[in-house]
């Protein structure tokens, strides 16, 4: 029988668990698993969570309080106590084991095996992504990760298959983020969307576009072509941003503010606000915004929202997301500067 994310939350004694992400180092996708994360673990009526998080000062930029001990996760010291406190640890979504692998990663998988093994504690690694994008680092990785996961729940079917080679409680579902769907928030994200709202303002039909840090190569086809796509769209309000902090991406966001001081019609935003607050900034402006931009959750919060969306994919998890929802994607090797005027004019922004 199948698994899904909300079956572990109503099936499996979560109390007394350790979530571990990449929480806290301000990307939006990750920072919004986090946030979506403490909703179902409050939800669900769980009381003892310790939370991993980076940068710890920055957590109220982010998002609300829930009551739930936090630690420095590059303490490392910090890290094992909590382990050794609790009885589970839970990786809560992402695609680690994917285009973007890195050391950190091998450290993580070491430690859940460490954990499982000699320390007998239950692990759980939901919503994750294990993609044929990986290296061989991200090979053994995953297999040390797989191997110490008492319940595997995966957010594609190409994950499911990879992890199904290493652990057969491997099941299918998708990824976290689309609990949303789900959940209530207006009332209670109120005042945060409201912040946003004073830094973004949209009033007419707007295009809406993020940049992202990309392996070499990748990330200069793509600024060329938004860039163009700027010099020819002189006459329509567009929102450019960056879905991290500018002190983590400073080189996007000095390009970001380049534009916004050679086209009086660009405004510009990095993340520094409740990763919600973005989802019901789109709800609320759904017949107004089109999207551009190739990050995984921005396309999950736009077709949750409801708002049309350029299908760009640069990794497999980008592309089996696309294809999940029923469009072609477009390897962002291949992104010209037609298909996207083409985009812009269909949304009728008259570029």
């Amino acid at each position: 029988m199948n698994k899904t994310i909300a079956d572990i939350f109503a099936q499996e004694d979560l109390e007394r668990s350790v979530l571990i992400g990449y929480y806290g180092g301000g990307n939006f996708g990750d920072e919004l698993l986090l946030e979506v994360l403490m909703n179902l673990f409050t939800s669900h009526g769980v009381k003892s969570l310790t939370v991993t998080y980076q940068h710890l000062e920055r957590y109220s930029t982010y998002h609300h309080e829930f009551g739930y001990k936090r630690i420095d996760m590059a303490d490392k010291k910090s890290v094992f106590k909590a382990i050794l406190k609790n009885k589970n640890i839970v990786i809560g979504g992402g695609g680690l084991w994917g285009l973007d692998v890195n050391p950190n990663i091998f450290v993580l998988s070491c430690l859940l095996f460490f954990s499982r093994f000699l320390l007998r504690k239950r692990v759980y690694l939901l919503g994750v992504g294990y993609y044929n994008s990986t290296n061989f680092l991200g090979q053994v990785s995953a297999a040390l990760a797989g191997s110490a996961a008492n319940i595997i729940v995966a957010r594609d079917n190409e994950t499911q298959a990879n992890f199904l080679k290493i652990q057969k409680r491997t099941y299918l579902d998708v990824d976290i983020a689309w609990s949303l769907k789900h959940m209530s928030l207006d009332k209670t994200y109120d005042v945060d969307v409201q912040k946003l709202e004073k830094q973004i303002i949209v009033k007419k039909r707007t295009l809406f576009i993020s940049l992202r840090r990309f392996r070499a190569g990748q990330n200069s086809t793509y600024v060329a072509r938004i860039t163009k796509l700027l010099t020819e769209s002189q006459s329509r309000p567009i929102v450019i941003v960056i879905l991290e902090p500018a002190i983590v991406d400073p080189k996007n966001y000095g390009l970001l503010q380049t534009w916004q001081q050679t086209y009086p019609n660009v405004q510009i935003i990095d993340f520094s606000y409740n990763p919600l607050a973005l989802l019901l900034f789109f709800r609320h402006h759904r017949n107004e915004l089109a999207i551009i931009g190739p990050q995984f959750h921005l396309i999950i919060t736009a077709e949750i929202a409801g708002i049309p969306f350029l299908p760009i994919s640069y990794d497999n998890k980008v592309k089996l997301l696309i294809e999940q929802l029923g469009h072609t994607a477009i390897p962002i090797s291949e992104l010209t500067h037609s298909t996207l005027k083409h985009f812009a004019k269909e949304q009728l922004l008259n570029i």
